[in-house]
């Protein structure tokens, strides 16, 4: 702490007196004269106060300690049930009916010795380690980019010396076979030039004997010679009609072996990799110090209803929105629709969405107005604007992918072995190759926020694995489809075969029946609560809809 710090309520007075204590419940600093007054008056007597010389850091943390709803009151109550701090004016208005609030000043009672203590230092811890690993791999990559424009530069240099290279040895292989081919041409012009300079030579001769006998020679002569050159005459024609037929022009030139006008030796691609490290969240428990044990909640139906769209149903999934329109796919071959509902004492038809294909899971992208539905005869999943009631953009994921959830920014989807993770633009996050041996589809997929593991179902079978695939529990299941989570992780699965809604705890390892025929369950088939956990809501194949309110 700063040696310097000086007392509040002096300084107030425009003294400066160096503090000597800080006082965490009024987040003051007093002088060694008002921490004695503090000591003796009622109402601050009970405070506690730090010893600034056995603080060593900058800045003392400050709580929040008045209530975000009721901005002028304290926080001074616990509730049990939601796990969470109110004041006092909240507990007639939102935990009127919950049995467990207890007094600020119980609860906190060895705080300090709690598994939530302890819980939260080591997530933090772990959270820590994480974004400390997470931070020296960009940093890594960093020295990586670097080191590839490095490697690159030095195999451009390598390709273009190799290419000169390339082009000096073609280069002198076309001279040579020039060189080849015009020894062979001017070596056949030579004897065409010989055998033409010979005859020519016989023409002259001939030309100067008939001359010569015309001359000096007898009428004789000059008959017989004139019969005998028409021998030769018919010989060398033959030979020079042979010559004009056979002989051509001779030309050397460059035929290219294809284009070189390169316009590009190549390109830069960038591709990533799933990192790594995985980061799973802790489970917070509450404090073990505090008395009595965490009540679960109940469920009273309030409303039960069927869907008459006129259309033969096959209602498959269900997803509330923020504004509380409920949405229902109808897997039926020939329909494929979703219908969209408003919920107040009852449902009420809004609207028809019509879709390229039939639609299996939809799920609402966390604290969005977007909605994202798998259709698993096409090769993408489409998206929905859940405000404006409008088909929007596709997704490219392949076919065969039906179960889906959603967190803020990513969603997952789900087929026999795999359980693909990607973003709103639809790049691979990661891909989670399932290790059970059920050879069905994964019809249900949920993302726990609370922990952040991921809990799937096949047909018979409920398993909850973390992010690089390890199995955290499982239990077997009567149906193939229903899986829901509330506002403390506990995860609820419909018995479509025993028509019952069971409640897993957290943990894995308590399951309880909390809904049954009796409370009106009838082969319930998809199971989903509402943006605020108040309601949850039953739906089956056949278009019957339930809706509970939690309490």
């Amino acid at each position: 702490m700063d040696s310097n710090s000086y007392c509040d309520t002096c300084s107030g007075e425009g003294k400066s007196l160096v503090a000597i204590r800080f006082c965490s419940d009024c987040e003051e600093l007093f002088c060694k004269d008002c921490v004695e007054y503090h000591k003796k008056f009622k109402a601050t007597k009970s405070h506690h106060l730090m010893d600034l010389t056995s603080i060593c850091q900058p800045n003392i943390p400050k709580t929040k300690k008045i209530c975000e709803v009721h901005p002028d009151i304290p926080l001074d109550f616990y509730c049990i049930q939601h796990d969470v701090v109110c004041c006092r004016a909240c507990i007639p208005s939102i935990h009127q009916s919950c049995k467990d609030v207890l007094p600020l000043k119980v609860a906190l009672n060895h705080i300090e010795l709690s598994s939530l203590y302890e819980d939260m230092l080591k997530e933090w811890q772990h959270i820590g380690n994480t974004l400390d690993h997470l931070k020296r791999d960009r940093n890594n990559n960093v020295d990586d980019l670097e080191k590839a424009e490095s490697d690159i530069l030095a195999q451009m240099s390598k390709w273009k010396d190799n290419l000169v290279e390339l082009i000096i040895t073609l280069e002198d292989k076309l001279k040579a076979d020039l060189s080849n081919a015009k020894k062979k041409s001017l070596d056949q012009l030579r004897t065409d030039t010989s055998q033409l300079s010979e005859l020519y030579g016989v023409s002259l001769v001939k030309q100067q004997e008939l001359k010569f006998l015309k001359e000096h020679g007898s009428n004789n002569q000059l008959y017989l010679t004139l019969h005998e050159h028409k021998k030769a005459v018919q010989s060398v024609n033959k030979q020079i009609q042979q010559m004009t037929i056979s002989y051509k022009k001779i030309t050397l030139k460059l035929v290219k072996a294809g284009d070189i006008d390169i316009k590009s030796i190549g390109s830069i691609v960038e591709t990533k990799e799933a990192f790594e490290v995985q980061h799973n969240q802790g489970k917070l428990q509450h404090a073990q110090v505090q008395p009595g044990r965490l009540t679960l909640p109940t469920y009273k139906k309030e409303i039960q209803d069927k869907l008459n769209v006129g259309h033969h149903l096959a209602i498959t999934d269900v997803a509330v929105s923020t504004d509380s329109k409920v949405f229902f796919c109808n897997f039926s071959y020939y329909v494929c629709k979703i219908y969209v509902y408003s919920i107040k004492d009852n449902l009420t038809h809004i609207t028809t969405l019509s879709l390229p294909s039939p639609p299996y899971g939809i799920s609402i992208l966390t604290g969005t107005d977007k909605a994202v539905v798998t259709l698993p005869y096409a090769s993408y999943v489409q998206c929905i604007n859940t405000k404006r009631l409008k088909r929007d953009k596709t997704i490219k994921v392949g076919k065969d992918w039906y179960g889906i959830a959603t967190s803020e920014d990513f969603f997952a989807v789900g087929k026999t072995d795999e359980i693909r993770i990607l973003n709103q633009n639809g790049e691979i996050i990661k891909n989670i190759v399932l290790s059970d041996d059920v050879l069905s589809i994964v019809l249900s997929i949920l993302y726990n926020q609370h922990d952040g593991s991921i809990i799937y179902r096949k047909y018979g079978q409920v398993r909850c694995i973390q992010l690089d695939g390890t199995v955290l529990y499982q239990f077997e299941v009567s149906g193939e489809s229903g899986l829901a989570v509330d506002d403390h992780g506990n995860v609820y699965v419909s018995e479509d075969n025993k028509s019952e809604i069971h409640r897993l705890l957290p943990d894995g390892q308590s399951r309880a029946v909390v809904l049954t025929g009796k409370d009106g369950i009838a082969k319930p088939y998809s199971i989903t609560f509402n943006n605020s956990f108040k309601q949850l809501f039953v739906t089956n194949l056949s278009g019957l809809v339930q809706v509970y309110s939690c309490k």
